[in-house]
């Protein structure tokens, strides 16, 4: 079975079977740091999650920054994920290799793809809160990943871990919190941290429908946080699907 997973970043997987969101949030418990698995069986797990239906999203992506929306299409296929801004020159492919996560961009169909530099990894897409590094979801695969309990959030149980970047992560945040659900294996939320604990950014699944067999997100956000106000955002990008359907033309090279 194929499960929502929020990519933030913004990898976002297309499921088969039923799967609801609700805003409700219970809190980390850490009394409950020795029922969580080991961090290489979460790994594992969520790598197979990752395996996404292929498929074809179509939507947009809009800011509270600007009033300007961004037609957009998302094309998903194994571990492989290409956003394609329908009025722009922009092309973003995602690849979900084991232990090693890619992000390359382009102008057209015809063009070539290009990594995206370390330097542009924190560029914002656009405009908007959506940066390169955030599409990327390296943080699963640093070494220093703690535990930190259980949660309930979107209805879910869930796994809470902070993912603490090394020397060569290039990282923008002092940490990075995610939450994984017990029972999907799929990030509910993703928040990053300053060198005070504080969020900063936040990327969350809002909503999500049925297209045939397969529920797929209908609304993603992501936020830049005030760091002084809990849960409170100083500007959010949101990308709203409005429909989809299986086969997304992906295939090797493309």
């Amino acid at each position: 079975m194929k499960l929502p997973s929020v990519l933030i970043l913004l990898t976002l997987g297309v499921a088969a079977g039923g799967f609801s969101i609700s805003a409700h949030a219970s809190g980390i418990d850490p009394s409950t740091k020795d029922k969580v698995p080991p961090i290489a069986y979460v790994q594992g797990m969520i790598w197979k999650r990752l395996d996404l239906a292929d498929f074809t999203l179509n939507g947009s992506v809009h800011s509270t920054k600007n009033s300007t929306h961004y037609p957009l299409q998302l094309l998903t296929k194994g571990h492989e994920l290409v956003y394609k801004f329908q009025n722009q020159p922009l092309q973003i492919r995602v690849q979900l290799n084991p232990g090693v996560f890619t992000v390359e961009k382009r102008t057209s169909d015809s063009g070539k793809w290009t990594a995206i530099s370390q330097t542009e990894m924190a560029q914002p897409i656009l405009g908007t809160d959506i940066t390169y590094g955030d599409l990327g979801l390296d943080f699963v695969n640093w070494d220093n990943i703690e535990p930190l309990g259980t949660d309930s959030i979107k209805t879910l149980d869930s796994y809470v871990f902070d993912a603490i970047p090394g020397s060569q992560d290039h990282s923008p945040f002092a940490k990075v919190r995610f939450w994984v659900s017990s029972r999907y294996w799929a990030f509910l939320r993703i928040d990053g941290l300053n060198a005070k604990d504080q969020t900063t950014k936040r990327v969350e699944v809002q909503d999500v429908m049925q297209i045939g067999k397969y529920s797929v997100f209908k609304e993603m956000k992501v936020s830049h946080m005030d760091p002084q106000r809990n849960d409170i955002a100083q500007s959010t990008t949101f990308i709203d699907v409005s429909d989809g359907k299986e086969g997304s033309g992906l295939t090797a090279g493309n």
